[in-house]
């Protein structure tokens, strides 16, 4: 999934998850390629199905991971999913 500037670099860096349910990332290094995945949580997210990386939509301008919080029910939640 597409999660945005993990590492404040003001690159996009995408974030993968495992068959044993670790997160990584991939941090961009601004020429189409990435470095090393680096392991953002383990044991994360086995009861998901589905995971969208929508930006920073608490404003505080941090790439960093709060408590879940459900913003939808479904799509048609959203304006649009591009």
């Amino acid at each position: 999934m597409g999660a945005g500037d993990l590492n404040g670099d003001g690159i996009g860096d995408p974030l993968a998850q495992d068959n044993s349910i670790n997160l990584y990332g991939y941090y961009g290094t601004g020429n189409g390629t990435f470095g090393a995945r680096a392991r953002v949580f383990s044991n994360w997210g086995g009861s998901y199905n589905v995971v969208v990386g929508v930006g920073d939509i608490t404003g505080d301008g941090e790439g960093s991971f709060g408590t879940r919080t459900k913003i939808a029910s479904g799509r048609q939640g959203y304006k649009g999913l591009f």
